[in-house]
């Protein structure tokens, strides 16, 4: 029989202040009203240790944005300094755009190779002009082909992403469209059983042109379980393969930090016309840090014959990142890698 509330009689209370206070045991969270520079304690809440790490988590859930591209700071301060010189006139343009953008940086690691001159700038489309964000496609030299169905599906999506990937002659830029509130609202019809939907389409092309470009599709397979994404994994990457062994080592690192019946965003990319198959799982919820996943990338490393000093290098300068995307799989070029995206700027 539910509970029966009767609150007559009970004051209401709008705090002024809060305060956490915690032992091993138990937080209490102090709530009081301010007068006369002196506050004064009017509620004190006892929870366990176990509840509060609960609660702490469903905070952080409710402040960070559920898409699955950084977007839409109130206030970037990236600068000139903080990308890849490659990537300063992207960064040019989404600055003059004026509306704020997050910021996301990676490092692929593949055999012999590390790749760590990648950014992502993501901006809500809601907020920003629709013909201002086609002028930058075609300033950064996105095909006529893209840019006619960038423009057509540009009405359906969350979010734009502004990508650069550093490289041979120049490096390459990418333009994601990301789709979520879609993803949502098919999740929302038939919660037991989700099909996969469409949630982003990646353009890529080299910088200055002349070059192939790609459209490359990632497809989100709703509310798969850890064990789900697990098998998962298993059947895209082949077997043996350093970057599964690698991905699943960080899933059940980052499952830890869920309760029972949570879990994360799994997404599968595929390109036509070479043999790409990769995934992307989003561990922002689990609040991990890069410096959590060395001893998985540091053995990664040596399975790809990565010199030492140049990833370790690498790690010490992200490592206080808060750890957001992993990607990895085969590759455009049939290579297995593993890429892993730490946040700069968020919400």
């Amino acid at each position: 029989m539910p509970e029966r509330w009767v609150d007559p009689g009970i004051a209401a209370l709008r705090a002024d202040v809060c305060q956490v206070q915690g032992t091993r045991e138990e937080f209490a969270l102090l709530f009081g009203t301010r007068s006369g520079g002196k506050a004064r304690l009017e509620r004190r809440i006892l929870v366990s240790s176990t509840l509060a790490k609960q609660l702490a988590a469903a905070l952080a859930g409710l402040g960070r944005d559920p898409n699955a591209t950084p977007a839409g700071s109130i206030e970037s301060s990236a600068t000139d300094a903080d990308v890849p010189a490659g990537a300063r006139p992207m960064l040019k343009l989404v600055r003059a755009l004026g509306v704020g953008f997050g910021f996301e940086k990676s490092f692929k690691l593949s055999a012999g190779n590390v790749q760590a001159e990648r950014v992502i700038l993501g901006v809500r489309a809601e907020r920003t002009p629709r013909a201002a964000l086609l002028r930058i496609c075609r300033e950064l030299g996105m095909s006529k082909a893209h840019l006619e169905q960038f423009e057509a599906r540009l009405p359906e999506a969350n979010t734009v992403g502004f990508g650069f990937e550093g490289g041979r002659e120049g490096g390459a830029y990418k333009v994601y469209l990301e789709f979520w509130d879609r993803v949502v609202q098919r999740v929302r019809l038939d919660r037991a059983n989700p099909a996969p939907q469409l949630l982003f389409l990646g353009y890529k092309w080299p910088v200055g042109g002349g070059g192939k470009s790609a459209l490359a599709e990632y497809t989100c397979h709703p509310l798969l379980s850890i064990e789900a994404i697990a098998r998962r994994l298993a059947a895209l990457c082949p077997g043996g393969s350093p970057s599964l062994a690698a991905a699943l080592e960080i899933l059940q690192l980052a499952a830890a930090r869920l309760g029972p019946a949570d879990s994360f965003v799994y997404v599968e990319a595929a390109e036509e016309g070479n043999p790409r198959r990769s995934f992307d799982l989003n561990f922002y919820k689990a609040g991990l840090r890069v410096a959590d996943l060395r001893p998985t990338l540091s053995r990664l490393g040596e399975s790809y014959s990565i010199a030492g000093a140049r990833l370790e290098s690498l790690l010490d300068a992200c490592a206080a990142r808060p750890f957001g995307h992993l990607s990895g799989g085969l590759g455009r070029e049939a290579e297995d890698f593993l890429t892993v995206y730490y946040e700069i700027e968020g919400l």
